[in-house]
């Protein structure tokens, strides 16, 4: 039959190319979409990557994660359509996505939400949250968030925190501080590679490295939060 000529299939396949082509196309600010040609890239252990992630090693590696974000990540990978789930396996394997993974932020006592869009699919959440609490010795906790999210998914978060004491409206020191990654990407293995409390805040640095040879080479970022006692911060999270 006509319908199942090779002409047909070649032609179907260029028209769903042609749409997600349309839909990938990033924002007037953002960078240009890596290319999509797989490169030979080797692991830490010498052995080959594999050229890219595919479906149903991306729904394997959820799987295997055994933790509640990637059970979210995969409740809503399966929902969407075809179409999409393919453009969602190409932005999780799109190096300058994750590359504009940033944010460079300063503000007061009422902490900051906004959210931005990379492409038409992606967008990039900046959070900075403020705790306190009473007592003998009050405290204040700042939070300093970045998430990138597909399709409102959430795939990558960045997060640093640091707590400190104040008296009299002055700020005593940093008592605690931390890091943490919540990473539903199966394109990267992410980690910190080191975190501490700093005289003001904290700080993190992340590497990023690739599990499939199609993102490329390994990113390297850099994050911090700097407090005071009047609850002024300032706050980055930067690709270096």
């Amino acid at each position: 039959m006509r319908s199942g000529s090779p002409w047909q299939r070649v032609s179907t396949a260029a028209v769903a190319g042609a749409a997600a082509v349309a839909i990938l196309a990033p924002a007037a600010s953002a960078a240009p979409a890596v290319n999509g040609t797989p490169h030979a890239h080797a692991s830490q252990a010498g052995t080959a990557l594999p050229r890219q992630l595919t479906q149903d090693a991306y729904v394997a590696w959820l799987k295997k994660q055994h933790t509640d974000a990637a059970a979210a990540t995969l409740k809503a990978f399966t929902k969407l359509s075809n179409l999409r789930k393919y453009i969602f396996l190409q932005q999780l394997q799109n190096r300058s996505a994750y590359a504009a993974l940033q944010a460079q932020l300063k503000g007061g006592p009422k902490g900051f939400h906004k959210t931005v869009p990379y492409n038409k699919v992606i967008s990039i959440a900046r959070d900075v949250a403020i705790t306190k609490t009473r007592g003998k010795k009050p405290a204040t906790t700042v939070t300093f968030t970045v998430t990138q999210t597909i399709y409102n998914i959430p795939v990558t978060s960045h997060t640093v925190w640091a707590t400190y004491q104040t008296a009299k409206g002055k700020q005593l020191k940093v008592t605690d501080s931390g890091a943490r990654v919540t990473n539903t990407n199966g394109a990267y293995a992410i980690k910190a590679t080191s975190s501490g409390s700093t005289h003001t805040g904290a700080t993190a640095q992340w590497h990023g490295a690739p599990r499939v040879a199609s993102v490329g080479k390994a990113i390297d970022k850099q994050q911090s939060v700097a407090t005071s006692a009047s609850v002024s911060w300032k706050a980055g999270l930067t690709t270096n």
